[in-house]
């Protein structure tokens, strides 16, 4: 008999879908796996901000960035200043790596700039969604295993984890308690 695991595994495989269900998932699936050993990770999907109030939520709209995405992130940060972010790219691609916000640049870049170096990414502005990014190769799902992309989620949010945790966010970029 199969553990729980094999048989979300199995499932997810047959029907890899870069969407809304797959970052559901994996948030789930990575949250499961990271929560006994990352205090404060939490995932947040980017379908559940379309009609958010928050600041950031608006400029998104306002410039039609989209909330095709998934955001690890780690206590006390906001999740808009710090984060792992999974962004749909494509029909069949997505974008992973470590994201903050333009206005934690000042506290962060130079972390952020060794995280890409960690990975081989260059760091990146990305004006349109107000952030600097890092990020790995772009990822076809329909290419990759379920499982080699929850491990490869799972390594950066501990790496992104050890950043956050070692930065202490100013007033305005810490997470509501």
């Amino acid at each position: 008999m199969g553990t729980r695991h094999e048989a979300v595994e199995a499932k997810i495989q047959e029907e890899l879908v870069n969407d809304e269900s797959l970052r559901r998932t994996l948030g789930a699936e990575v949250l499961e796996r990271l929560g006994g050993e990352i205090t404060g990770v939490s995932a947040h999907i980017g379908e559940d901000y379309e009609e958010g109030m928050d600041p950031e939520a608006v400029v998104f709209r306002e410039r039609k960035a989209g909330f095709r995405f998934l955001a690890f992130t780690f206590e006390p940060w906001r999740m808009w200043d710090l984060h792992v972010g999974v962004v749909a790219t494509g029909a069949d691609e997505l974008s992973l790596g470590f994201h903050i916000s333009e206005r934690a640049a000042g506290t962060c870049m130079m972390r952020l700039m060794e995280l890409g170096k960690q990975v081989g990414a260059t760091v990146k502005h990305y004006p349109i969604v107000v952030e600097y990014q890092a990020n790995l190769p772009p990822i076809t799902v329909s290419a990759m295993k379920f499982e080699t992309l929850v491990n490869t989620l799972c390594d950066v949010c501990r790496a992104m984890s050890t950043m956050a945790a070692g930065i202490e966010p100013p007033s305005n970029m810490r997470a509501s308690t």
